[in-house]
């Protein structure tokens, strides 16, 4: 039987942005204790895994996972699909939902979703959402969905290729290879679905400023990404700020 566990990629070290996830983001808790907070509301359900690298600077990161109550484990800083594989080898997990620790604006619903869209369908090795030019949303600036794939798919992909763009990029090479693997990619909701102008990850210290003033007004509208983006469109200034990284970061 199929063992889903939320593995979330996290580490200290950032070249844009160093410690970003643990700068105060909004009332005085940081980026990563805002997203395992929403997390651990699932942990009944399914593991909650923090993976994190062997360099010392991210030592500060296991004081979370006992916080939370979350499992804990320490690989390779740079081949990140490598620490995904043995995070879940450790943990007994063969169904990975992968989440990424500078999305604040992550919403838990729709990780649900998917696990349920995985349930309905244990066929394919990769799910998640896409926008309206079929892109999946891990490509895209907006920061508010997780991906599943299965451990088979991962250790697959660390066979095939030794491009280091893919050890870093954990579910690229999946993606990028439909006829290789099986890709379900359900339609983002309607907001956001053919939005190219927002942006809900975080780079660089303009990322970091835009969105902890945002984060405010999402929780006056009871976490509601929809009233959010309705507030973005009547207020500009935060749209600017998100497409002057748009332009400037690729994905």
């Amino acid at each position: 039987m199929s063992k889903v566990g939320i593995i979330v990629q996290a580490r200290v070290g950032s070249n844009r942005l160093p410690k970003k996830i643990l700068l105060p983001f909004y009332d005085n808790m940081s980026i990563l204790e805002i997203l395992l907070q929403k997390l651990v509301k699932l942990k009944n359900k399914y593991p909650i895994l923090l993976a994190t690298s062997i360099n010392s600077g991210d030592d500060v990161l296991e004081k979370f996972a006992t916080k939370f109550q979350i499992g804990f484990y320490r690989g390779s800083e740079n081949n990140v699909l490598e620490r995904f594989i043995e995070t879940a080898k450790q943990y007994e997990i063969d169904i990975i939902v992968r989440v990424c620790s500078d999305n604040p604006f992550l919403d838990i619903n729709h990780i649900s979703e998917l696990i349920e869209i995985f349930y309905k369908n244990k066929s394919f090795d990769y799910y998640s959402y896409k926008n309206d030019e079929g892109m999946p949303v891990v490509r895209t600036h907006l920061g508010l969905f997780a991906e599943i794939v299965t451990l088979k798919a991962l250790e697959k992909t660390n066979k095939s290729s030794e491009d280091l763009i893919y050890q870093e990029h954990v579910t690229n090479y999946i993606y990028s290879n439909p006829e290789i693997f099986r890709i379900y990619l359900k339609e983002a909701f309607p907001e956001v679905f053919s939005r190219k102008d927002l942006r809900f990850t975080i780079d660089n210290i303009d990322d970091f400023n835009n969105l902890s003033k945002l984060y405010g007004m999402y929780k006056k509208f009871n976490y509601s990404i929809v009233k959010t983006i309705d507030f973005l469109d009547r207020n500009p200034s935060y749209r600017t700020s998100m497409m002057n990284n748009i332009a400037k970061y690729s994905k």
